[in-house]
């Protein structure tokens, strides 16, 4: 199973870009391989053919056939421009114009026509499209034409990938699951930037180094018909760290600062964090074995409190009553009343009932939102099992809805790991792994909205998600 700190796609937002320059084609060095159609998964976890997954599962058919073969170690961030803000995962096709926040169902992001014209401008501007710093990476930006200003093109979604071992069958894979995303998107080119501190050698050799890589990449992005339109290596990301360009040797420079990228400043202003790693991404879904241990003390308890309520109204009002905790203690979190061991428990029951759990899904399109996912991270490190896959499940399809998908990669990989047979967590997981854009999950939301109708609870969309 995964481990919750390798798993993760996440997406950014449209930034301007100047016209790149195109490559010469590269030697194809590999061809599509091991690529094999994908079993139908399992629906054995509860839940497995309810609406919920119903309604995810209808329009995942078209991407499924991806997933095979494919490491689950790369990220789609940012880029689900125009519906979706950044992103793998928030919103909808790339468009040069509406772009939504990849903070919460606090609406569309439209950054000010950021310009990055440089390769260390471009650096630079990284870890804020992620949403954390990579080591050890390749990240791939895809570069999508803007249809009102023909001979543009802006940054669609940023894909990142753990550099695999160096082994032939390990890295055709991951350029070919890379190429097939930026096919699936449309892109028409693509920059590439290899992040990598284990070679000792001068810069140009490590250049050299990273130009094998560099040309599978590029060989199957032509063969899926994109460009790759520059590349670039570099020890760390950091500012004065020297980059090296992977298709002239000669090509040389200094990093700018991170901290001072125009793309970090508006990530900044618009609420959104800019991590230092994977490790800090990794510690949201993190068990705590001490509040865990609290919480199951309680746990008994508080399921036989909600039998005992079950027994004494009809099955609609107990679900409306539990639908209302919940979003009760969503608002006191908004508040920052504590959370305590006796309500994780409480919570953690209510979530048993599907229908409930399904309401919930349709939080990311609300005000309740950024609380929300406050919560489920709080109840992802104090549960375990199906407990903790239920919370992690909502926690990551609320980050992926909005389009952060590291924070939604770990998140699902914590609840497959939690409970491997959780169907819904799993589908999630590969959507966001292959490449599925924000928008399309998004009808699990609209569906939690009409599940909640039947409730006689209005959750109320945000306005700003109707821009």
């Amino acid at each position: 199973m995964t481990d919750p700190a390798e798993s993760a796609p996440a997406v950014t937002a449209r930034y301007a870009v100047a016209e790149p320059v195109t490559a010469e084609p590269a030697t194809a060095e590999c061809v599509a391989t091991g690529c094999g159609t994908t079993e139908h998964i399992d629906a054995g976890h509860r839940g497995a053919g309810e609406p919920a997954t119903r309604d995810l599962a209808a329009g995942y058919s078209a991407v499924r056939g991806l997933a095979a073969g494919y490491p689950a170690a790369g990220d789609i961030a940012a880029g689900y421009v125009a519906g979706g803000s950044g992103g793998l995962c928030d919103a909808e096709r790339p468009r040069a114009r509406r772009v939504e926040s990849r903070e919460s169902g606090c609406a569309r992001w439209d950054p000010p026509g950021l310009r990055i014209d440089e390769p260390s401008e471009f650096i630079a501007a990284v870890p804020a499209l992620l949403g954390f710093v990579p080591d050890r990476s390749l990240v791939v930006c895809l570069l999508q034409e803007a249809e009102e200003r023909p001979g543009s093109v802006y940054l669609g979604a940023v894909a990142r990938h753990d550099l695999p071992p160096d082994h032939r069958l390990a890295q055709v894979r991951m350029v070919r699951q890379l190429a097939a995303i930026c096919a699936q998107e449309g892109a028409c080119g693509a920059l590439v930037l290899i992040v990598d501190d284990r070679e000792d050698t001068a810069g140009r050799d490590r250049a050299r180094a990273g130009g094998h890589l560099m040309r599978m990449l590029a060989g199957a992005l032509l063969a899926d018909g994109v460009d790759l339109a520059d590349a670039w290596m570099v020890g760390a990301i950091g500012a004065g760290q020297p980059w090296w360009s992977l298709l002239d040797p000669e090509v040389t420079g200094t990093q700018s600062d991170p901290a001072a990228s125009p793309v970090a400043l508006a990530q900044v202003l618009d609420g959104r964090p800019i991590r230092a790693g994977r490790a800090e991404l990794a510690a949201v879904v993190a068990a705590d074995p001490e509040r865990a241990a609290e919480v199951a003390g309680v746990l008994p308890a508080a399921a036989e409190a909600a039998a005992r309520a079950r027994c004494a109204v009809t099955l609609h009002a107990h679900r409306r009553a539990l639908l209302e905790q919940v979003l009760d203690r969503v608002r006191a979190v908004a508040s920052d009343a504590p959370v305590r061991p006796r309500d994780i428990a409480e919570l953690a029951v209510a979530l048993r009932d599907t229908v409930v759990r399904d309401v919930l899904f349709a939080l990311p399109l609300t005000a309740h939102a950024p609380a929300a996912e406050t919560l489920w991270a709080q109840l992802c490190r104090a549960l375990t099992g199906p407990d903790r896959a239920e919370a992690a499940t909502l926690l990551g399809y609320s980050a992926y809805a909005r389009g952060d998908g590291p924070v939604a990669g770990v998140a699902l990989a914590a609840a497959a790991a939690a409970e491997p047979r959780h169907t819904l967590a799993a589908l999630l997981e590969t959507a966001l792994r292959t490449g599925m854009p924000p928008h399309e999950v998004r009808r699990l939301a609209h569906s939690g909205m009409a599940r909640a109708a039947t409730l006689g609870v209005d959750l109320g969309i945000d306005p700003r998600w109707h821009a």
